[in-house]
């Protein structure tokens, strides 16, 4: 009978490690770009670079909606960043890919599709 795997090589680590770099890179740029766009948005309604009266107006509401947005979305990449960063921390620790839930191994598919998480699927299904 055949050992069950308990954890990961350094080898699939590495690999994950990798993956969640590239995105943690991805995603600081994307924050970058969300705030450069809610700040510009500030700035050109704060400064009246607007070219008429009626036309401010009637961005006034759009440029707020969308700084609001922008912020939005940075809060949530911010809070997706900071998963990122919990899960190299795992990594460091020898701990990534182990369910805490369970203690079990959470399979590789699962970890390429959703690298931060931290429950094997089944203990996913059963906490909803």
């Amino acid at each position: 009978m055949g050992r069950t795997k308990k954890k990961y090589t350094k080898k699939e680590l590495k690999f994950f490690r990798n993956l969640i770099e590239r995105k943690r890179e991805d995603l600081i740029k994307e924050i970058d770009y969300l705030r450069d766009t809610a700040m510009n948005s500030t700035v050109k309604e704060a400064s009246g670079d607007h070219s008429s009266y009626s036309f401010h107006m009637a961005d006034q509401g759009t440029d707020s909606m969308e700084r609001e947005k922008a912020f939005l979305f940075a809060s949530r990449e911010g809070q997706y960043l900071n998963h990122l960063n919990e899960a190299l921390r795992r990594i460091d620790a020898d701990k990534y890919g182990i369910c805490a839930k369970c203690g079990n191994l959470i399979s590789e598919e699962r970890l390429k599709a959703v690298p931060i998480t931290t429950q094997c699927v089944a203990c996913k299904k059963r906490s909803g």
